[in-house]
């Protein structure tokens, strides 16, 4: 995983609560103290990458790491400001403002083409999808803008299964909605100029549609890299429970079903051997050995490499505590 200097990318994903973040932020500490520029990135909306660094890390921007030997940058996508200013934008100047708000995204001609069907009072709330759009639009910058260029590493700390999983299908559903919209353009345009004015112009925009034309080419390359086995890899993260195993077990196959590359499986929080258990620790390790057979003998997981990560005594935060973490995990 350290190995070569060819950027590559790391997703992090599983239920809730299993121990994604630490899993991920000492990834990226692991990363960084191998010599690789790295970013580590949130696309959970209920953030933890703060917590686990011990450093504050919000505000949606670039902050560096302190701690590690070589550059770490954390990033917070924060879907709540983008939620407002989305807001904002679509009150600015009769809703106009939406452009400036989605140029910044990277998705402006979608606001145009919006602008032009004068369907731009739709805008005043934010669409449903908003989250992953937002990272979505981060996964274009760092394909396309040169401040993230000197990155060789990026690791995503992912929301829970399902927020995850409508993320990596979004790129497929806007490539087809972009294709419904330009076939939409097409017979507007050979519509009578009745029809024409009621969606605005007299005469259609080709560089409204070139520009719808890129922005479909941008989404296959951000669907592309999504399955790139040479450059993209998902990491699935689980806990010793029935529960948990069923799930990752549902997001494996959802995964291979996107043609996502998944190869590893981390089972988080198992108990240390010990020469003396005592009651509930001996029915806890039952049960986690219980759930450890079940991954073993999963059509879906038993062909995945599984690490398996112990509980630690003590909180992991801070670059320290996720270097000892990453050091188990991500020998």
């Amino acid at each position: 995983m350290v190995s070569g200097t060819k950027r590559k990318y790391y997703m992090l994903g599983g239920k809730g609560g299993v121990g994604k973040t630490s899993c991920a932020a000492s990834l990226a500490v692991k990363f960084a103290n191998n010599g690789h520029p790295t970013l580590v990135v949130s696309t959970d909306p209920a953030h933890s990458l703060s917590d686990s660094f011990a450093q504050d890390l919000t505000g949606g921007a670039l902050v560096p790491v302190e701690g590690p030997d070589y550059p770490l940058f954390a990033l917070e996508i924060n879907p709540e400001k983008s939620r407002e200013e989305f807001r904002n934008a679509a009150r600015q100047n009769g809703g106009t403002g939406v452009k400036d708000f989605m140029d910044g995204m990277g998705l402006g001609m979608l606001a145009d083409q919006l602008g032009e069907l004068k369907l731009g009072e739709l805008l005043d709330s934010p669409p449903p999808g908003l989250d992953e759009a937002i990272a979505i639009s981060k996964v274009m910058q760092f394909l396309e803008s040169q401040e993230y260029s000197t990155f060789t590493r990026i690791v995503f700390d992912t929301a829970p299964t399902g927020h995850t999983l409508r993320l990596l299908s979004l790129p497929d559903f806007l490539d087809a909605s972009i294709g419904k919209i330009l076939k939409l353009r097409q017979k507007i345009a050979s519509a009578t100029s009745a029809i024409k004015s009621v969606f605005g112009q007299e005469e259609t925009r080709q560089n409204t549609t070139d520009k719808l034309e890129k922005l479909r080419e941008r989404m296959i390359k951000v669907r592309d890299l999504f399955r790139d086995i040479d450059s993209t890899e998902f990491v699935i993260v689980t806990i010793p429970t029935v529960m948990a195993v069923s799930e990752s077990s549902r997001l494996s196959a959802s995964l291979r079903k996107e043609n996502v590359p998944v190869k590893r499986l981390i089972v988080n929080q198992i108990l240390p051997p010990s020469p003396s258990d005592c009651k509930f620790c001996a029915m806890k390790r039952k049960d986690q050995m219980r759930a450890l057979d079940i991954i073993q003998n999963d059509p879906e997981l038993s062909s995945l490499l599984m690490i398996q990560a112990p509980l630690i005594d003590v909180e992991i935060r801070g670059v320290p505590a996720l270097k000892f973490l990453g050091d188990i995990i991500w020998k």
